[in-house]
């Protein structure tokens, strides 16, 4: 299936915030996705919730799309290429943010949070996921540079960040556990961990009593 590219050099300049707004959510894109009748775009998610809600019309003018495109949009990576090259303001703490990220930056932006009232679940939420777990393995991107990621965050991260690429890899997390072989890759991994990692075999078994196997192991490890 053919998707729509374009090059840096025809991004235009003058282009605002509202540009990259999703017209079903409302809010940034993420991982866009282009009509091919009438050029419109959408979260990925939002177009396929839309379609299967309205039938086979586009969200917004209600022109007509085709069976296929139903079931798989068009990526529209000239604007995925652009979102992550451009920066602009966050509309509520002024900080600026890759377009890419915007949505992230919203989980710790204390100004959108107090916009929408939903700090004290963030907090609490947060509070769970990081602080209340020392021994909480991290983990590398096996696609690009970013580091220290906790398994909920690598996955959101990937699938915000590299949901359409098919790429052959070591999976950091199987690597972490003690029958994981190293070197052993999978085809698409980030189908690979959206398929093995949506739960942590950290909450059903004892994983750190496994990877202390001689004298040097931590009193934490134990129960």
């Amino acid at each position: 299936m053919a998707e729509t590219t374009a090059s840096t050099s025809s991004f235009p300049a003058s282009r605002e915030m509202q540009d990259f707004n999703c017209p079903v959510c409302q809010e940034i894109f993420q991982t866009p996705v282009r009509t091919q009748s009438c050029q419109h775009l959408f979260c990925r998610k939002c177009f396929l919730m839309a379609v299967k809600a309205s039938g086979a019309h586009c969200p917004l003018c209600r022109g007509a799309i085709s069976r296929w495109e139903r079931a798989t949009p068009t990526r529209a990576s000239d604007i995925e290429l652009e979102m992550r090259s451009r920066s602009m303001e966050c509309l509520y703490c002024g900080k600026q943010v890759k377009l890419s990220y915007m949505r992230l930056h919203y989980k710790s932006c204390k100004r959108y949070q107090e916009e929408f009232g939903t700090t004290s679940k963030y907090a609490k939420v947060q509070s769970s996921t990081y602080t209340t777990k020392p021994l909480e393995a991290t983990y590398n991107c096996p696609l690009c540079p970013q580091q220290t990621l906790t398994r909920r965050a690598l996955l959101d991260h990937c699938n915000f960040m590299h949901y359409f690429e098919v790429v052959k890899a070591v999976c950091p997390i199987c690597t972490f556990l003690p029958w994981g072989d190293p070197i052993q890759a999978t085809g698409n991994i980030v189908g690979h961990l959206n398929a093995r990692h949506q739960f942590s075999y950290e909450d059903f078994m004892l994983i750190n009593l496994w990877l202390c196997l001689d004298d040097t192991c931590l009193p934490e490890c134990l129960p």
